[in-house]
């Protein structure tokens, strides 16, 4: 089971990494529009964070009893592939963008990434606590951007639920 365990670890952390990747290319995307590339590039970095934590949990045998089935990696998995799909378009829109962030943002694999860290609760207690607020301050930050920059009000709000939900 641990081997398991440690599986799904190493499925999720390349997760975090592609979606990084995806943000980095709307950093690209939006060079000219230097405040909304910033903010991709911010977003990334947060993504690897997030994928160094899980891989500093898998190499140091810290597994969660959270198990997540086959089902749910491959919803999660298509989820990224239509994510990868929007924004290689090199003529996504800004509205687009936010859009397919918060198809990742809100999905399962938030739940799962906060199970998976929750085992760094017991004996790395201010790594988890960094952890947390890391997590929360990456949720305003996509909230306030998608506040400034797109027109469709209703990506805003869908994040600012979102923020609601995970604090």
């Amino acid at each position: 089971m641990t081997n398991r365990r440690s599986m799904i670890y190493a499925k999720f952390e390349v997760f975090e990494e592609q979606l990084a990747h995806c943000y980095f290319m709307l950093h690209e995307r939006f060079i000219a529009n230097p405040p909304l590339a910033k903010f991709w590039a911010e977003t990334a970095m947060d993504e690897l964070q997030h994928y160094s934590i899980l891989r500093f949990c898998r190499e140091r045998g810290m597994i969660a009893e959270a198990d997540v089935d086959f089902r749910t990696i491959e919803r999660v998995e298509e989820l990224l592939e239509t994510v990868k799909g929007i924004v290689s378009d090199p003529e996504v829109s800004i509205n687009e963008a936010f859009y397919a962030s918060l198809l990742m943002e809100s999905s399962e694999s938030e739940d799962i990434y906060e199970k998976l860290t929750a085992v760094l609760a017991r004996d790395h207690r201010l790594l988890y606590d960094a952890i947390l607020a890391s997590f929360r301050a990456h949720h305003a930050a996509l909230a306030g951007a998608a506040e400034e920059f797109c027109s469709d009000r209703g990506i805003a709000e869908a994040f600012r639920n979102l923020g609601r939900r995970l604090s």
